[in-house]
């Protein structure tokens, strides 16, 4: 039999998956097996590849839609492997992941967990930056992604992966429990896994309340756990914020709670977020409201995907811009989009909106300090209003201008004791 069954879930993602069976037949260490889960694909070319997937080493079972979670148990439960590697079938693994990570379970029994460090690729291309790994730490947030080794046996011994956590961290909940009978985390030092970041896939926020039902869930069922050690709970209830922004897209007139596919994660850097347009195609109008607070941005391009590539013109709130760059002094910027009429009309069904995010909140300070040295010598206007200039005034007088408006709606937030949970 097999010594490590790798187990590949697979839903509507055919275009994919020979990809990821590919990296784990490159493997260094070939005493495995592959099984691929059909989570009751529904789109024609991913049936029909499944129902032709052949290669070595390879099975698929076929089952109906049953969410992540289910797919999963699904393919551990055909596995014969002592050592389960769980690997989505839009993502891959280096040729080593597998020599590496069984060389690490066989040498210590006491080891639950072998991960290793990773690399973003598809619409985003950098390293996964992940805090090293600690109890005190996955207890605040997931960690440890879901390609990580365990054992089957610890598998069974915690009923497997709960198919009651329907939006998402079912992993989050697994490797809880694995920690709850006292299994020791490896991580290895090399990058082995590669994670695909697609515009509605890693980018998509969860809306508030599927977090507070899931994670009270998690807290429930783990809650010894979390009372040994709620020290850390404590520390982190005094100065805590979210690691990331909201950016959203709307119809005119429409309301967040209405379009919770249209929510995305924004963070600093260039962010290249796409919007299926077909359940509106007939709207002439949009707003998309690209952070939740005071931000510095540029757009680089707003445009319908191809075949048409065609710009969408936007108007904007910013209190000014330069060059390009947005300055949103309010915490709800906005940008008005109107679709062409070809769009209306049969023409293409996805918008794509790439933005470069600068700073946010309190972090454009330092970066308005910075914009101002690089300027002329700032004129000697005495200037306190919030009140944008009602004349025209320098480059550099705006900027002044926008630091002290910025500092000024700041300032309540850089009072208070400790900040909220979001």
């Amino acid at each position: 039999m097999p010594r490590v069954s790798v187990v590949i879930p697979c839903y509507n993602q055919g275009a994919f998956v020979d990809e990821a069976v590919n990296s784990v037949l490159d493997q260094t260490w070939q005493d495995f097996e592959i099984i691929v889960v059909n989570d009751g694909s529904t789109d024609p070319f991913t049936v029909n590849h499944l129902q032709q997937l052949n290669f070595p080493k390879t099975r698929v079972l076929h089952t109906g839609n049953q969410g992540l979670a289910s797919a999963r148990n699904n393919g551990i439960r055909e596995a014969q492997g002592e050592y389960i590697l769980p690997l989505d079938a839009d993502d891959r693994i280096s040729p080593t992941y597998l020599e590496q990570a069984v060389r690490v379970l066989d040498a210590d029994p006491e080891v639950g967990i072998v991960y290793c460090k990773a690399q973003l690729f598809g619409d985003v291309a950098t390293e996964w930056l992940l805090p090293e790994f600690s109890l005190q730490r996955i207890l605040l947030d997931n960690i440890i992604f879901c390609t990580a080794f365990f054992r089957k046996n610890d598998w069974e011994a915690v009923g497997g992966f709960d198919p009651a956590m329907v939006y998402g961290w079912e992993d989050y909940d697994f490797w809880l429990s694995l920690l709850e009978m006292n299994r020791e985390v490896f991580q290895i030092k090399e990058i082995l896994f590669y994670y695909r970041v697609a515009a509605d896939s890693m980018v998509r926020a969860r809306p508030r309340q599927h977090k507070v039902e899931t994670f009270a869930r998690i807290f429930r069922k783990h809650q010894d756990l979390y009372a040994q050690n709620i020290e850390v709970w404590v520390d982190k209830l005094l100065d805590v914020g979210e690691p990331y922004h909201q950016a959203v897209l709307l119809p005119e007139g429409g309301k967040a709670e209405d379009h919770p596919d249209w929510v995305r994660k924004v963070d600093p850097g260039v962010r290249r977020l796409q919007f299926d347009l077909a359940s509106q195609v007939q709207k002439p109008a949009f707003v998309f409201r690209p952070a939740d607070r005071q931000v510095i941005l540029r757009v680089n391009a707003v445009s319908l995907a191809e075949p048409t590539g065609t710009e969408v013109p936007f108007t904007h709130t910013a209190d000014f811009s330069r060059e390009g760059i947005l300055f949103f002094c309010t915490s709800d910027p906005l940008l008005q989009l109107t679709l062409p009429e070809q769009s209306r009309t049969g023409g293409s069904q996805h918008l794509i909106i790439e933005v470069e995010y600068l700073a946010f909140g309190q972090d454009c300070i330092p970066l308005l300090g910075n914009l101002l040295k690089e300027q002329m010598t700032m004129p000697d206007e005495s200037f306190v209003s919030v009140a944008a200039p009602s004349q025209p005034a320098s480059w550099s007088f705006k900027l002044k201008w926008f630091l002290k408006a910025l500092s000024y709606r700041l300032s309540p937030a850089r009072r208070r004791n400790y900040r909220m949970l979001k």
